[in-house]
């Protein structure tokens, strides 16, 4: 009996080592203003393949300059497609997929701006506005675009107060009545919908698409797109669209 429970644990440590040997580490560049999701998506896949995936949050221009810097890691999430084809324009993806809509909206404090329905109205008031930085994040560039499509971009500006480098950022301003109003991103808009006023987005508005890309500079690139195509799953998609975001693909 010894004999057997010995050989046992030998099979089993054997076991551990190979398992051990075989799990990798991914790195994970993430925009910020998509963490939610991106926990739960990342906590699931790790759960089930065994590897551990080093999620490192900035604004989407901020993890494009950290990528260009370094020149490393595995996959490549920002808020918008447009920083994926800056890397493809590079020679530096080898594959991509669309996730879901990073849509922006202009959002009021219901405290401060209760009677504000519309960007005409919040065109007319003194309330103070929060941008995001248009150079840092994909939501800054896209907000920019629904100040021009709502045709008060001039007054609209005028009240611009601050301009935030991540979303997160720029949402604690916001609630903590820094600033009134503030173009963010829907799912935050539809999570905080008790204290914040969603108003109606012109026509026009763009609609920025979460796209994830497996980096050539991976060291691990069937696992690194493993952890793409399991963010682009039905079942990776519903983590997102669980907190608010719209699918690319309505169905």
């Amino acid at each position: 009996m010894p004999s057997l429970l010995k050989k046992s644990l030998t099979l089993f440590t054997l076991l551990l080592v190979s398992y051990s040997a075989s799990a990798v580490e991914l790195h994970l560049y993430a925009g910020a203003g998509l963490r939610q999701p991106v926990e739960s998506v990342v906590k699931q896949f790790e759960q089930d393949s065994g590897h551990k995936v080093v999620i490192e949050y900035g604004g989407s221009g901020q993890i494009l300059t950290r990528f260009n810097l370094t020149k490393s890691g595995d996959v490549f999430l920002p808020g918008s497609a447009d920083y994926v084809e800056k890397l493809q324009q590079a020679g530096q993806v080898l594959a991509s997929y669309p996730l879901v809509l990073h849509t922006p909206v202009m959002v009021v404090r219901k405290a401060s701006g209760g009677q504000i329905q519309t960007l005409a109205d919040l065109a007319k008031s003194n309330l103070k506005i929060g941008m995001g930085d248009s150079k840092a994040i994909a939501l800054g560039k896209s907000g920019e675009q629904l100040l021009v499509a709502s045709g008060y971009e001039s007054a609209l500006k005028e009240k611009v107060v601050v301009q935030a480098t991540t979303i997160k950022q720029l949402l604690i301003y916001l609630l903590n009545g820094d600033v009134d109003a503030a173009v963010i991103g829907r799912s935050d808009a539809i999570k905080h919908q008790d204290t914040l006023t969603l108003l109606p987005s012109p026509a026009g508005t763009p609609e920025e698409v979460a796209t994830i890309a497996v980096l050539k500079t991976s060291e691990h690139p069937d696992i690194a797109k493993q952890l793409a195509e399991f963010f682009a799953s039905p079942q990776g998609i519903k983590m997102f669209t669980d907190q608010g975001y719209l699918p690319v693909h309505p169905r």
